[in-house]
């Protein structure tokens, strides 16, 4: 019984059409070697743009050209090609997202970001997918941190940071339409609209939708998980001086699951400055709102304030900011769960500074943390340090110790569920007084390119839990019998594991990646008593998981890509080994036009990935897509 038990209606999945991009900075993209892609920025490490190959953390990006090939229709199934990620589907609107362990429906150690708004929800500390139905063409790329990011990011940053950079709308001008159908997801449509008000301020819109089908559960029996998405969408770019950067964009969203499940509505607003007010020192400062509304029992509002200032000076590279988050939430008691109390407000307020030191040309240390007071739970400090050593021009090595902490959610501490099982009910109490569930990880790390087309990346990891949350047996009462249960901080363990990565280009038509991970998980209970137990399993995860992704460009503009996936058994929930093989073929017969045909998990008719407590599993069927996509 897993610590968000009482919390049955999220439904997760980011649906989006494939893309056709024809810009030049696609084009450039494609002609990339290994060595070149090595010099992709990325911002989410260190909340700056930094070279991959300086990145002292096992980071994997997504590109939008792996995006459009891949044939997937969501960021989580987008997240299987990332290794050390957990992605399994519970159901089709459902899946349990984690990386190093951990793994469940509500996974609570991993912080999502887009565009840097955090989609973390403080209800049961986990991402609603399926309320950030974004069109993939319009993401530029997926930051994918394994390990740590709370020394800049905060808490709940602990086993791993994943950020979503949309594209910039000077590179989406122009019309583009989608539409695609199939046996699961069986209509979705997008038109999207870049155009400008001048030459320093452009923008687009976006509409949105799709239908999909429900699955079927392992009696072949209907699973009735259908559901549907509307969005809508804009954003604004404006650089009025060359110094200057300005973003302004929002989106509108509804998503109508299964009528027994409920509706969910809701969005945000993000305005976003920078300014380099020297050639070494910039300014960012960003705020947004975000409201949700499910229907059937919460509302939930988040204001954010984010500044940040950076400064190079030197041998130093100085990141520091400050910030500020206001969450409100409203909750209504349901036939099972009642809250106590009903709404709550939470304030929280943080600094972090981090340094960047050049010790000399090969040896790079970087120092920071990040301090956070929320006004229920007293203050939280998450150290970082990392160490990176270009040992030659093709060999790089990286370590890094961190502490994080994971902040309890509302369902940890002020839900209450009675559930009858049969003769006798169960009760399940939050605990107001939960404290926060602590990390102290650490990672190493070896990056090898012995020629311009090939690379490997190995990363090593150690972590220690504390405080980690439990399930505490209290006397049972006669009268209805009923057993009790609350939640407690008596959990702890460890998890340590390997993830290698291979990427080859084998020509210029030619492109092979493979990976492998492997994930040791040891949990108990501080005083090992039979009347705690912790409320994640260490056989809640596959041991091994491997994949292997081929890109082949053929003769007369068409495409060919696979991939293979396959993880071992989960022990603890009777989930056999799966083995998933995805087929896509591409055909770009001009060059506005963009048809494909795609196929998923074809070695079978259907599998189970996964199961959850109080959510009706079904089973991953075989699954066949076609797609057009038209830019005009």
């Amino acid at each position: 019984m897993t610590a968000s038990l009482a919390v049955c209606l999220v439904a997760t999945t980011l649906q989006a059409a494939e893309s056709h991009q024809t810009d030049e900075t696609m084009e450039r993209l494609l002609e990339m070697n290994v060595t070149e892609l090595a010099g992709i920025k990325l911002s989410t490490l260190s909340r700056k743009e930094q070279k991959l190959v300086d990145t002292a953390a096992a980071v994997t990006v997504i590109d939008a050209e792996e995006i459009r090939r891949s044939g997937m229709t969501s960021i989580p199934e987008l997240l299987r090609m990332v290794p050390g990620m957990n992605v399994t589907r519970i159901n089709a609107s459902t899946w349990a997202v984690s990386t190093r362990g951990f793994q469940h429906q509500f996974s609570n150690k991993l912080l999502v970001l887009m565009d840097g708004r955090t989609l973390y929800t403080p209800l049961f500390a986990g991402v609603n997918w399926n309320l950030q139905d974004i069109p993939l063409a319009d993401v530029e790329r997926i930051e994918v941190v394994r390990g740590p990011g709370a020394s800049l990011w905060g808490t709940n940053a602990v086993n791993g940071v994943i950020n979503i950079v949309t594209r910039k709308t000077a590179d989406t001008q122009g019309n583009r339409a989608s539409i695609t159908g199939g046996t699961v997801e069986t209509l979705r449509g997008e038109l999207r609209h870049g155009g400008t008000f001048s030459d320093t301020l452009h923008y687009r819109v976006y509409a949105s939708g799709m239908d999909h089908a429900d699955f079927r559960r392992a009696d072949n029996t209907g699973a009735h998980d259908d559901w549907n998405a509307r969005q809508q969408g804009f954003r604004l770019d404006w650089q009025p001086t060359p110094r200057d950067e300005a973003t302004l964009q929002g989106e509108l969203f509804a998503v109508k699951e299964n009528p027994s499940r409920g509706d969910k509505q809701g969005g945000h607003l993000l305005g976003r400055w920078s300014r380099d007010l020297s050639d070494t020192r910039n300014l960012t400062a960003q705020l947004y709102y975000d409201h949700k509304v499910d229907t059937s029992f919460e509302v939930t509002r988040i204001l954010d304030l984010d500044t940040q200032y950076g400064l190079r000076t030197g041998r130093h590279v100085w990141i520091m900011g400050m910030g500020y988050r206001l969450t409100s939430m409203e909750l209504d008691d349901t036939a099972l769960i009642q809250w106590r109390p009903k709404s709550r407000r939470d304030h929280i307020l943080n600094l972090f500074a981090q340094d960047e030191i050049a010790l000399a040309s090969d040896w790079i240390l970087t120092l920071g943390g990040k301090i956070e007071y929320q006004d229920e739970k007293g203050i939280y400090p998450q150290p970082n340090a990392r160490l990176l050593w270009r040992a030659s021009d093709t060999q790089s090595v990286w370590g890094a110790v961190s502490h994080a902490v994971r902040i309890p959610s509302s369902v940890d501490q002020d839900f209450r569920l009675t559930v009858p099982l049969g003769a006798v009910n169960l009760a399940l109490r939050g605990n107001p007084e939960i404290e926060p569930e602590k990390l102290l990880a650490h990672e190493l790390g070896y990056r090898f390119q012995p020629r311009g087309d090939l690379s490997l990346e190995i990363a090593a990891f150690y972590n220690r839990y504390d405080h980690l949350i439990s399930l505490e047996n209290l006397a049972p009462l006669p009268t209805p019998p009923t057993l009790r249960q609350f939640y407690a901080n008596k959990g702890e363990g460890t998890t340590y594991g390997l993830e290698t990565a291979v990427d080859w280009r084998v020509s210029d038509t030619w492109h092979l990646t493979a990976s492998h991970a492997w994930l040791k998980m040891n949990l108990d209970v501080v005083d090992g008593s039979t009347d705690t137990t912790t409320t994640a399993s260490a056989n809640d995860i596959p041991r091994h998981q491997w994949q292997l992704r081929s890109r082949l460009d053929l003769p007369h503009d068409l495409e060919l890509d696979s991939a293979l996936f396959h993880a071992t058994r989960i022990r603890n929930l009777a989930i056999p080994a799966t083995t998933r093989l995805d087929l896509r073929i591409g055909w770009r017969p001009t060059a506005s036009l963009t048809l494909s045909l795609a196929g998923q998990n074809l070695l079978d008719d259907r599998h189970p990935e996964f199961t959850a407590q109080m959510v009706t599993p079904s089973e991953m069927p075989r699954a066949f897509l076609a797609s057009a996509a038209w830019r005009f």
